[in-house]
């Protein structure tokens, strides 16, 4: 296993940003020592960002093979038998989509480390929670009258479901729950953020701004904001963009409503009075 702690730098790494810490979760995760294949169910309440957050947790944890399902997206292929006349042909229907993901999962786990992730899990038959819970189990796949055999040892399950999962495959994995929000505190301060305390007074006004949008921004899209309010942002519509194109979460019809107005005209309020103070040090330091 690849030196994976603090995990939020990995995940950042590989396009998951979050201030929460999930260490310790991962580790009770990992260090189970049920002989059976480790299964990871993500909870939540934010929509893909779940996925992100697999998808990260996947290449954090030094797979050699990420594997990706995504429930509801595939149509049956129509089957082409072409025949002469008189003779007979027995149709093999063809092996869906799901059932060559896990038929690949078996593979490619006999010697590499490999993470399977299967996602919309509540899109799909009841029939496929059953089956996935007997292969947690048994570490078999099985289709049709073939089984195929995957290496505990090397392969990790990860599951997302916007609904509850089949009881006993619940049971045999573990929940961790992704938050849409992330958990740094709307009074970040500018230590945390390195800029001075006496050249940011817009920071008070931004951070009711975000209270009211109620989003809770990382630092590195604050640091990313604030850059532009000290090199770009002069005016309400270029406030409005920067948001909208650094802040996870920031809805466009939400920042042109007239209701988020006051708080808009409070950061550029500041944003215009430290830019004065700047020149009057400037021009007093001729």
């Amino acid at each position: 296993m690849v030196r994976m702690f603090p995990l939020k730098p990995l995940l950042a790494q590989h396009g998951f940003t979050s201030e929460e810490s999930y260490d310790h979760a991962v580790r009770c995760f990992l260090s189970n020592p049920a002989n059976t294949i480790p299964c990871l169910n993500i909870g939540g309440n934010c929509g893909r960002r779940r996925t992100a957050f697999a998808n990260a947790l996947a290449y954090a944890l030094g797979a050699d093979h990420v594997l990706y399902y995504e429930f509801g997206k595939d149509k049956p292929v129509p089957q082409i038998i072409r025949i002469q006349e008189g003779e007979e042909i027995i149709e093999e229907p063809p092996v869906d989509a799901f059932d060559r993901i896990l038929i690949e999962a078996c593979a490619q786990s006999e010697a590499e480390n490999t993470v399977l992730l299967l996602d919309q899990l509540h899109k799909t038959q009841f029939l496929n929670h059953i089956r996935l819970y007997e292969f947690l189990k048994t570490g078999v796949w099985r289709y049709s009258d073939v089984q195929y055999q995957a290496n505990i040892q090397n392969l990790k399950v990860l599951l997302i479901s916007d609904e509850e999962l089949y009881h006993s495959l619940q049971a045999s994995s573990f929940h961790l729950w992704v938050d849409g929000a992330n958990e740094l505190s709307a009074h970040v301060s500018a230590t945390d953020l390195g800029i001075d305390v006496n050249r940011c007074s817009w920071l008070h006004p931004l951070q009711q701004l975000f209270i009211y949008l109620q989003l809770s921004p990382t630092v590195d899209e604050y640091k990313r904001l604030i850059f532009d309010i000290e090199q770009q942002i002069r005016n309400e519509h270029q406030l409005k963009v920067s948001l909208f194109g650094w802040v996870e979460g920031v809805q466009w019809e939400q920042v042109q409503g007239e209701q988020v107005k006051p708080y808009l005209e409070d950061v550029l309020r500041e944003i215009q009075l430290g830019l004065e103070v700047h020149e009057e040090i400037e021009i007093s330091g001729i």
